[in-house]
């Protein structure tokens, strides 16, 4: 009898010490630790069970609307048969038999959050996340060579691919249209160091511009081919994320030709333009969801500014301001909490003692003061 109690013990300590790492990613910030219980015969079909509960939990903190369940409920058998390459790690917590002879595994698991966004991208859930980010595509800086009808063809074909992913794009004759109507924008972009694509991602206020300069070369023999070059910044603070360049095959012909290699090459570009963009945001979850804080009747002054600033980044992984009284924070917790940790700078430094209220509306909030 004493031998028996000291293998099960055995075997429990085993259980624990192959399972018990979950806690080592505590600070990772591509994992997602979940507690959830499982259910089966065995406790390994159990653990099992758990397993795939821990990825629908985690998945579910991506959702954020009933559209993307849907969607997500379709595919959701074959995303679940990867769930053990989702669970880099699990501990188990607690182990019960039921009446009916199966048993109930409580599990606390790390998954794999790149992971899951990697297979959820095409439920839309990352653009979502980040609140359907906008592009501009314009053409190449001037100094640099390209055709303009190509580079024209080829911006139009972009937009219309980045729109399939759900990105909000400008469409090229409204932002030649603007640039037509605003003459203090004609006059800056007469310096070959501006980038025109950054003064309308600036006055647009978009995430991302990307400029496209495509030209067909000549090969002789009456070959030609097609080179289409992009490069992409982060709007706010232009910095370059990334070039990439897409090139057609050698093609004989006329013009309907010369059209079938700038199609060919702007196709290839695609993808690789896309790749970039979706890697960049996600690195950009890191930070958490993004929300828009908006405030009602902001007092005027440097000093309001600095509290409104200093309020909002204490409980916050990132902010950046959009206007005077208007900010995009990035919280990895819940935004009910976090306007209970800032209520009381509201009120005392920005407010100045008044009450205030604030209308929440899933992913902007809008703080007025109390008349």
């Amino acid at each position: 009898m004493k031998l028996r109690s000291i293998m099960i013990l055995l075997v429990i300590f085993s259980m624990s010490m192959i399972y018990g790492q979950a806690s080592q990613f505590s600070h990772d910030h591509n994992v997602v630790e979940v507690e959830v219980t499982g259910y089966g015969s065995s406790v390994q079909s159990a653990i099992q069970s758990a397993q795939r509960e821990a990825i629908s939990t985690a998945i579910g903190t991506f959702l954020t609307s009933e559209t993307e369940m849907v969607n997500y409920m379709t595919v959701k058998d074959k995303i679940l048969s990867k769930s053990e390459g989702f669970v880099k790690s699990f501990n188990v917590i607690d182990r019960v038999k039921e009446a009916d002879g199966g048993w109930s595994v409580t599990i606390k698991a790390a998954v794999a959050k790149d992971m899951i966004l990697s297979d959820l991208e095409a439920l839309g859930v990352l653009m979502s996340q980040l609140d359907n980010p906008s592009i501009v595509v314009f053409y190449a800086p001037r100094g640099v060579k390209y055709h303009p009808r190509f580079t024209e063809q080829a911006i139009n074909q972009i937009n219309q691919y980045f729109t399939t992913f759900r990105y909000d794009v400008y469409d090229l004759d409204q932002l030649n249209a603007m640039i037509e109507d605003d003459m203090s924008m004609k006059e800056v972009g007469l310096d070959d160091d501006i980038s025109m694509a950054e003064l309308l991602a600036k006055k647009l206020k978009t995430d991302i511009y990307v400029t496209v300069a495509l030209m067909l070369e000549d090969l002789g023999n009456g070959k030609k081919k097609a080179k289409a070059t992009a490069k992409i910044f982060n709007a706010s603070t232009a910095k370059l994320l990334g070039v990439q360049n897409g090139y057609s095959d050698e093609i004989y012909g006329n013009s309907t030709a010369q059209d079938a290699n700038i199609d060919q090459a702007a196709k290839k570009l695609m993808p690789l333009i896309m790749k970039q963009v979706k890697g960049y945001w996600k690195l950009q979850l890191d930070k958490g969801k993004q929300y828009v804080i908006m405030f009602s009747k902001l007092p005027k002054g440097r000093k309001v500014k600095k509290a409104v600033k200093d309020v909002l980044a204490s409980e916050a992984k990132e902010i950046k301001k959009i206007s005077t009284s208007e900010y995009k924070v990035w919280l990895t917790g819940d935004i009910d909490d976090y306007l209970d940790a800032i209520g009381d700078g509201i009120q005392d430094r920005i407010y100045k003692g008044k009450d205030f209220d604030y209308e929440n509306r899933g992913d902007r909030i809008n703080i007025f003061p109390v008349e």
